[in-house]
């Protein structure tokens, strides 16, 4: 037997209830956005409604498509209807949170790409203003954005490699740099609020430039040293006649490896379950390079010790 899918009904739109929760977000700018589509196309989003056992309605989504119903004086609307008769006031917070989530803005970089193709086709950005109720200011940052955005990163985001609000934060850095540091930011997987913070440290006027090539070569030990709120150093070799590094920097290296660690494993033993699962790959990638520090480490430390080691291996 199939499961029902369509339960869209026909209703009297006088019988909804608006919802004074959702109705703080619909302002009469959304409303009039509202009743413009609808005259001209039609109720593009079907309202959501919830029936309680005592039979009233509630709207929990389309709060601005109901408000606008009412003031053109349309009696009859298609919506879909949900039951409430349990938990009503639990389950209608959870609906309306689950499907305002389901709404959620496409995001500013597709939002630029479309007002770029309108205002090439000659749309005047005054009547895309008027629209979408949205300032000067707004369309003209939502238009640079794409302007600023290299195109090799653009295709990281068509191909679903780079998420579009990492690409937005990519559009910050200069153009000749953007794609060096998304290439190198998709292998090594960092989300977007590691993006961010490189970013920012990147753009900084203070930023020396040792630590900018840092953030281009290395942006997972740049990234260490700017959550240990400090600033980033190079990691290579100092370029002096020894071609080793200097003393201090070993010494504050192996703070930080140290701090880290002990940081590292409260993460993921201090609470009462390990969530180390979901950073399975990562921490893979980690056990290879710990092991060949530590390798290297006892090296140092204790080398006949290693030797007598290997040789009986």
């Amino acid at each position: 037997m199939k499961k029902q899918i369509n339960r869209v009904k026909e209703i009297d739109v006088q019988t909804v209830d608006g919802n004074k929760t959702l109705a703080t977000g619909a302002d009469t700018r959304a409303v009039k956005r509202c009743k413009d589509a609808i005259e001209s196309l039609g109720l593009l989003h079907t309202p959501i409604v919830g029936m309680t056992k005592g039979g009233r309605r509630l709207v929990l989504s389309g709060q601005p498509e109901l408000a606008a119903l009412r003031e053109l004086g349309i009696k009859k609307m298609d919506a879909i209807e949900v039951d409430l008769s349990g938990d009503e006031k639990g389950a209608a917070a959870k609906w309306a949170l689950l499907l305002m989530s389901l709404r959620a803005a496409s995001g500013a970089l597709c939002e630029g790409l479309l007002l770029q193709e309108a205002v090439s086709a000659g749309v005047p950005r005054l009547e895309i203003q008027a629209m979408l109720g949205k300032s000067a200011s707004w369309v003209s940052n939502r238009i640079s954005l794409v302007t600023r955005l290299d195109s090799g990163v653009y295709e990281l985001v068509r191909g679903g490699l780079l998420d579009p609000r990492s690409a937005q934060e990519v559009a910050r850095l200069p153009q000749d740099v953007q794609y060096p540091f998304a290439d190198i930011a998709v292998r090594e997987g960092l989300p977007k609020s590691a993006i961010e913070s490189l970013v920012a440290g990147y753009n900084d006027e203070g930023c020396p430039d040792a630590v900018k090539t840092q953030i281009l070569r290395d942006p997972r030990a740049a990234l260490m040293r700017m959550s240990d709120r400090r600033r980033a150093v190079n990691t290579e070799r100092s370029g002096n006649e020894e071609g080793s590094a200097p003393a201090h920097a070993i010494d504050e290296c192996i703070r930080s490896v140290r701090f880290q660690a002990a940081r590292l494993f409260h993460l993921l033993f201090g609470g009462p379950t390990p969530e180390a699962e979901c950073h399975k790959a990562s921490l893979k990638g980690l056990e290879t390079e710990l092991s060949a520090l530590l390798a290297a480490v006892r090296g140092l430390v204790s080398p006949g010790k290693t030797e007598v080691e290997n040789n009986a291996g």
